[in-house]
């Protein structure tokens, strides 16, 4: 009967360990998984969404100009292993991305979609991404590798402040979160220096807009990237529609009568040859000018300062501040550091 009592004891207190033994177990658990909870990188993209990585992205998708841009600003370079077709098949676009990197000078990174149109759902499930940067108009595409368990950070910012949102969120999801917050202090601190020279312009000149490719009549309104060019470089958007990217007839153009025209990759001629606007005061004085090349004055990046300086110049003349080469050598050099060297060759 000892016998017996002495068993029971022993498998009592082993029980009772292994019970121990495994509410500690769980507890460790719970407590790793808090822990990466906590290191987890969260950000949230121009939709609201929350996007979430356990660490930075090594295998990154970019679709999107303003964004691929940005993360050779970022020194994130490393982490792309597919971009937009747009950057090979634009020859102006393909000249300065190839001079970022030898990879797509030799065309070697795979293009699995365009910014603006469509997204190969299964070239980019090949490269097996860790995340997808992509313009937030492309919702079916979002949705889809979404549903597959791909981390989509969706872009398209309207403003500076969704900008530099923009960079820092992709600077935390590429590691590069201290390059990311040096970027935007040395903007932040130039486009102050730029307002600074412009906001004493009592009388402003009304600019004109149009889109690339020939697009004289879609412009860009006062809700948008170019409108906030417009207003750091001292002049007035003649555009006076609220929305992003209205489409407008001659009428209306010849209404607002601007006494600038900007044109973006188009050829004045294009403009000069439509009778209709013969009558446009920046038509008479060929007060008719083109960014170009237009990589340097990408609205969609941080180089939309150096798009308000030359807008400024061109609208007033040369301001002693504003010296467009010795600016350009700076902005780019700061926003891209070596390989601003290649970028100004």
């Amino acid at each position: 009967m000892k016998y017996w009592r002495e068993r029971m004891a022993v498998r009592l207190v082993m029980a009772v360990c292994a019970g121990l033994f495994l509410l500690s177990a769980c507890q460790s658990e719970t407590g790793e998984m808090k822990a990466a909870a906590a290191d987890a990188i969260v950000v949230k993209d121009i939709r609201g969404k929350e996007v979430r990585l356990s660490e930075p992205a090594q295998r990154v998708i970019v679709l999107y100009q303003g964004a691929l841009d940005g993360m050779y600003m970022l020194n994130a370079e490393h982490t792309v292993v597919g971009i937009q077709n747009n950057i090979y098949t634009n020859p102006e676009t393909f000249k300065y991305f190839s001079k970022l990197d030898p990879r797509i000078a030799r065309k070697e990174l795979p293009a699995p979609g365009n910014w603006e149109t469509s997204t190969n759902i299964e070239s980019v499930l090949a490269l097996k991404p860790d995340l997808v940067i992509i313009a937030s108009g492309q919702t079916d595409a979002i949705r889809l590798l979404e549903s597959l368990g791909i981390q989509v950070y969706a872009v398209s910012p309207q403003n500076n402040e969704q900008l530099f949102e923009e960079i820092e969120s992709i600077g935390k999801l590429t590691g590069t979160h201290e390059r990311a917050l040096e970027l935007l202090a040395y903007t932040r601190h130039k486009l102050d220096e730029i307002a600074e020279s412009t906001d004493h312009i009592e009388q402003k000149k009304s600019v004109y807009y149009a889109w690339s490719g020939g697009r004289i009549y879609s412009t860009s309104g006062q809700n948008s990237r170019m409108s906030e060019c417009f207003e750091l470089a001292g002049v007035n958007n003649a555009c006076t529609f609220e929305v992003d990217q209205p489409n407008i007839n001659p009428e209306t153009l010849i209404a607002w009568d601007p006494d600038l025209i900007l044109l973006w990759s188009t050829d004045p001629k294009v403009l000069y040859d439509k009778k209709e606007l013969a009558v446009l005061t920046a038509v008479k004085n060929k007060n008719v000018h083109v960014l170009e090349p237009p990589f340097f004055y990408d609205p969609h990046t941080l180089k939309i300062m150096y798009a308000a300086i030359e807008l400024h110049n061109v609208a007033y003349g040369a301001n002693e501040h504003f010296d467009l080469d010795e600016n350009r050598r700076d902005i780019m050099t700061n926003l891209y550091g070596a390989k601003a060297t290649a970028l100004l060759e």
